[in-house]
């Protein structure tokens, strides 16, 4: 195993040679970023099909990333793989004390609040607010799951669960009054009416992500996997339709749409 990472990383090492492929020597951290967004992505994929194989060379191409924008920073001068390894090794120490350490702990739950703890701790009071800490660039129903997350860690929770699906009622229901908004007819004349309706759906999928977390789901993956679902369902009414989906109406196209779920799931 060591024998081919070296020489995965020496591979990498030699594109970004003087005399290597021109395409790597022009790369920065900058450029890189959204390969590296894109390759975590279809990591993603490749988890949810459950092909190993597929998985693998997923990886394969995520770890590329990584390995370039190593490579990167040391041709710079500011670190390498290396550093890179030595940092998150120190890390998953510092952070498991119950398995490197005499801490105890005794579900997985402890475990993440201990992670929490200790990481609070590492960055100390640069950090004003506990919200500081999350990342901007994150898919915003991810963003929301770690607000969320975060909040709960400080203890800002509901009771219990029925507490978040009356929220959920009651933030329905707003959003319904505010589409009924009479300015909306007209959204060119009030753009306060249309922000109002963006923000009430907001707060119907953010409550809608703590519903997810509150039986242990991620409200960016269920959306990933439902919209690959229905991808799969509109091809199959495509492949079985005598015509262009556009020429049949209504009752035909749900038709088509309940024999689609047949078929796709068997």
């Amino acid at each position: 195993m060591g024998k081919h990472l070296d020489e995965f990383l020496a591979t990498v090492a030699r594109l970004r040679a003087p005399d290597g492929c021109p395409w790597d020597l022009e790369q920065t951290h900058e450029t890189l970023a959204r390969y590296l967004l894109e390759e975590t992505y279809e990591v993603l994929e490749a988890i949810q099909s459950g092909d190993p194989a597929k998985l693998k060379e997923e990886l394969g191409d995520l770890f590329l990333q990584i390995a370039l924008n190593a490579q990167v920073a040391k041709d710079c001068g500011d670190f390498d793989i290396e550093d890179v390894a030595r940092s998150i090794n120190e890390k998953m120490i510092k952070r498991h004390p119950h398995v490197f350490a005499t801490a105890k702990v005794n579900t997985a739950k402890d475990v993440v609040k201990q992670w929490a703890d200790l990481k609070d701790d590492e960055q100390g009071p640069k950090n004003k607010s506990a919200m500081d800490g999350i990342s901007h660039t994150f898919p915003a129903l991810l963003h929301a799951l770690k607000v969320s997350e975060k909040a709960v860690s400080q203890g800002f929770e509901w009771r219990h669960e029925g507490e978040v699906w009356d929220k959920l009622a009651s933030e329905l229901n707003e959003l319904k009054e505010a589409i009924s908004h009479p300015d909306l007819k007209h959204p060119e004349k009030s753009p306060a009416a249309r922000r109002e309706v963006e923000l009430e759906l907001g707060d119907v999928l953010f409550t809608l992500v703590n519903i997810g977390r509150w039986h242990g789901l991620s409200a960016e993956e269920s959306l990933i996997r439902a919209i690959d679902k229905f991808k799969k369902r509109y091809r199959k009414m495509e492949e079985t339709a005598e015509k262009p989906l556009k020429q049949l109406s209504f009752d035909e196209l749900d038709q088509l749409w309940e024999q689609a779920k047949v078929l796709t799931k068997s």
